[in-house]
């Protein structure tokens, strides 16, 4: 239901919460604190040494920047932290000459003395108004918000902070280490801001069973769900003034109930104010972000799976087209030097394995042609359940990371060392997934059903939540080749180079989605390739051989950049 769905959707970023965001990505950005850290070491405590000098120069970083963006105050007070406010200014008074004698001479030098003790307090006030003058146990308010907004941010938007993000959760993870949290003196932890949680606060979780709400936070996609092609912009423009029209009267209704429900509960003692519009419209907005995102991910999985049902029959092969797979194979479509094949634990998807190993780019599974149907139909499947609970992915990944119940260990994994740590939470949820997808399939399931976490394949849940984030990223570029080939062919030089190199656009269709079908899903991954894990791990090394690809100069022409996104 939305409701619970919102239980697992981040608060959006206020304004003021984004200028705390710059401060954090300037810090992470400067910061070496996984350099420093995550090295090996045959004494305890220096790494206990190296922990708390990392955290606390990452602390004394993000305070100077703080100060030196110039919106020290609105930081402070989005953060709660009550600033002190110095009173510089001097109470004008009338001018008296003192009588001359003992007895003034005395009292204007107490009057002197007093105004001086004055000027010095004001001057210490001052000083620690500033997050720059105070000790950071004394900051660790802002701290807590600073590290939360970017985990939220992160969850918001999964595409930002990849160079970063992994840097902060290490960070906030040494600082849950008890022995650290002692020495520190303060915590870096906060839960993170949620939109049903953040409704409760105020009692207005009604909002999220108003019906009226599903149309608010509909997503409106410029291209048609199962066609791909692009929508008339009058029809989309209509769409968005239906939805913004929804939404100012969900707005102004439950905007008035807050005011009513505040006025009523004068007499009682309350700690937060009412909602105010701007706020019920942050939730509402927040709500549409992420079923956008959500459906954004799903849609090149459900568009690759409804390429796989048009264009293939279990029963029936096409001359051709055949996705039998036979062990030791190599893609049939292009060469696969050992140069691809020894290179994939650069993208740290699977660990290293010697030259005879399944990484050597051949396939290592054995499946006819309704088997391999069927294994590439349950793996599509799987990966569409997991990005429409991507959010509740990221909770779950978070609050195991960040767990002071169960500790890392740094071990060589083959990618490095990695910190392995049991993912209890990320696990119940992939296998309550894997359940729902097996019994949907309808006959018996292909493969093992093994889902690796916390151990060398897949060490901790960043590792995890980072893996099925690439979903998207390596499926939109052939999904959107796949449905503009027609529109790519308009013009009469590509059509001439498709009809002189492949026969005709049905066959160069065919010829990629055969490709990927087979050999994305070939088992060169871990275990042989057929694990939960496993299957990711294949489709992302087909997509490292790509560039040796027959058809690999179409794809050139159509705009194709990469498959990895920008890492800025």
């Amino acid at each position: 239901s939305l409701a619970e769905f919102c239980r697992y959707v981040p608060l959006r970023l206020s304004s003021e919460e984004r200028a705390l965001l710059c401060v954090l990505e300037s810090t992470l950005h400067v910061s070496e604190y996984t350099d420093h850290v995550d090295v090996a070491s045959a004494r305890r405590g220096i790494k206990a040494r190296r922990i708390l000098d990392g955290i606390l120069e990452a602390c004394h970083i993000s305070t100077g920047l703080s100060v030196a963006s110039g919106h020290e105050q609105a930081l402070m007070a989005t953060c709660g932290t009550p600033a002190i406010v110095s009173t510089s200014s001097k109470k004008k008074s009338s001018f008296r000459r003192p009588k001359v004698g003992k007895k003034s001479k005395k009292k204007k030098k107490q009057k002197q003395q007093q105004l001086l003790e004055e000027e010095k307090k004001q001057q210490h006030d001052l000083l620690h108004s500033s997050p720059a003058g105070r000790d950071p146990k004394d900051n660790a308010l802002l701290f807590q918000t600073m590290f939360e907004i970017g985990r939220r941010n992160k969850v918001l938007n999964p595409s930002q902070m990849r160079t970063t993000y992994g840097k902060l959760m290490y960070l906030l993870q040494d600082s849950q280490n008890p022995t650290v949290a002692k020495s520190l003196g303060f915590s870096l932890h906060k839960d993170l801001v949620l939109v049903a949680p953040y409704l409760e606060q105020y009692d207005m979780e009604d909002l999220l069973l108003d019906p009226r709400l599903i149309g608010a936070t509909t997503h409106l996609s410029g291209k048609n769900e199962h066609t791909g092609q692009r929508l008339p912009r009058e029809t989309l423009a209509q769409q968005v003034k239906v939805k913004r029209e929804l939404q100012e009267r969900l707005i102004d209704e439950y905007f008035s109930k807050s005011q009513a429900a505040a006025a009523s509960a004068e007499k009682k003692v309350s700690s937060l104010p009412p909602m105010s519009k701007d706020d019920i419209r942050r939730c509402i907005e927040s709500i549409s972000d992420a079923i956008a995102v959500v459906e954004s991910n799903v849609a090149p999985v459900q568009r690759m799976l409804r390429h796989l049902e048009e264009n293939f029959d279990p029963h029936q092969i096409k001359d051709g087209f055949s996705l039998q797979l036979s062990g030791r194979e190599r893609g049939v479509m292009g060469s696969s030097s050992s140069y691809y094949g020894n290179s994939y634990g650069r993208y740290g998807l699977s660990a290293f394995r010697d030259m005879n190993s399944s990484s050597s780019g051949a396939a290592t599974l054995s499946h006819s042609h309704p088997t391999q149907y069927t294994f590439v139909w349950q793996s599509l499947r799987l990966w569409s359940k997991v990005q429409r609970n991507m959010h509740k992915l990221w909770v779950c990944a978070d609050e195991d990371l960040l767990s002071t119940s169960t500790s890392y260990h740094l071990y060589n994994t083959g990618q490095g060392l990695n910190r392995v740590q049991s993912c209890p939470r990320v696990g119940k949820v992939m296998r309550s997934l894997l359940n729902s997808t097996q019994q949907e399939a309808g006959s018996a399931w292909v493969g093992l059903s093994v889902v690796h976490l916390g151990d060398r394949d897949v060490p901790n849940a960043l590792v995890f939540i980072d893996k099925y984030t690439q979903i998207p990223r390596f499926l939109n570029p052939i999904v959107d080749f796949i449905d503009g080939l027609e529109e790519l062919c308009q013009d009469e030089r590509v059509d001439s180079y498709v009809k002189k190199e492949f026969g005709s656009q049905e066959f160069l269709k065919l010829t990629v989605l055969t490709d990927y079908f087979k050999h994305g899903f070939d088992g060169s991954g871990d275990d042989g390739g057929s694990c939960i894990d496993g299957r990711l791990t294949s489709s992302w090394n087909w997509t490292s051989r790509v560039a040796k690809k027959k058809y690999y100069n179409a794809f050139m022409l159509s705009g194709f950049q990469g498959f990895d996104g920008d890492f800025k």
